[in-house]
């Protein structure tokens, strides 16, 4: 298999509805019920390429520090290593764990080329949080101690964050207004910040609109819905020298509603397909 998967259920630091920690069961459920073919490939993209699912990351009871040193060893360790995957994915729990992909990928393949695109709706760019550098509101910030951000859907920025932001030029803030306007200008901007680059994609779901996926810790209004999510997915696998590990974090299942479970799932399915069969959509 090309694409390795690696659940993470890891929970600890969300601050408003809690159940993250089921997400990646969810989302291989799920990933069972998707249909293989896709139209936009005429064929089965995921026999060609083929999934390794590998067991959960046990990391429920670490404190977060301990867990992101964790996911760096798990990441490095599985991109260093023979056999190993062409895309990493990871699947979240809660945002807090990207920071560990981050420092993981930088290891393995070094820094100097490697750059992060976020998807989220909310900066992340706290440096801690209710007393920990490592919080979820803290993730952006303990990746960009690592390489640069392009960050797109934020529509969520605490007054601490807003000059940092502003006053940080290693990362590029797409609000949200501007990430769903029709005209998608900003992608001309992601292609030129990730073309020839290593990226390391973070897709935060609730980056996503609630109308089609409510199933979040933190749902905020105006966010981006599924053709622009699949624009911006094209545009980085295109422009990108290679996207060895993407993560999709943050899912926090409701019980009778299959519907975000299934987008998750497809979602995965569809960067794959994007990553490793480039230029044949």
């Amino acid at each position: 298999a090309k694409a390795w998967l690696l659940p993470v259920p890891y929970e600890s630091t969300t601050s408003y509805g809690a159940g993250t920690r089921n997400g990646p069961a969810a989302i291989v459920a799920a990933s069972r019920q998707v249909e293989l073919f896709d139209c936009e490939f005429g064929n089965e993209p995921a026999m060609e390429y083929g999934v390794h699912t590998m067991n959960p990351l046990a990391l429920v009871h670490r404190s977060p520090d301990l867990m992101v040193k964790a996911i760096e060893e798990a990441v490095a360790g599985i991109l260093s290593g023979k056999p190993r995957p062409e895309v990493l994915v990871l699947l979240g729990g809660e945002h807090t764990i990207s920071p560990g992909v981050a420092r993981g990928i930088a290891r393995s393949i070094g820094k100097d080329n490697l750059v992060c695109v976020q998807v989220d709706a909310h900066a992340d760019l706290r440096d801690e949080y209710e007393g920990s550098p490592f919080s979820h509101a803290c993730a952006a910030r303990r990746i960009l101690d690592v390489c640069p951000i392009f960050q797109i859907g934020i529509r969520n920025i605490s007054a601490g964050e807003e000059p940092f932001r502003r006053s940080c030029d290693r990362v590029r803030t797409v609000f949200a207004e501007e990430s769903t306007a029709a005209d998608g200008a900003f992608l001309k901007d992601l292609a030129a910040f990730v073309r020839g680059k290593q990226v390391f994609f973070t897709i935060d779901l609730d980056g996503l609109d609630p109308s089609i996926m409510p199933a979040v810790g933190t749902p905020e209004p105006g966010g981006i819905l599924w053709h622009r999510m699949l624009e911006i997915c094209r545009v980085i696998t295109r422009e990108a020298a290679r996207v060895p590990v993407f993560d999709v974090v943050e899912l926090a299942p409701i019980p009778g509603l299959i519907a975000p479970d299934f987008l998750s799932a497809k979602l995965v399915y569809k960067i794959l397909s994007y990553t490793l069969l480039s230029g044949r959509s």
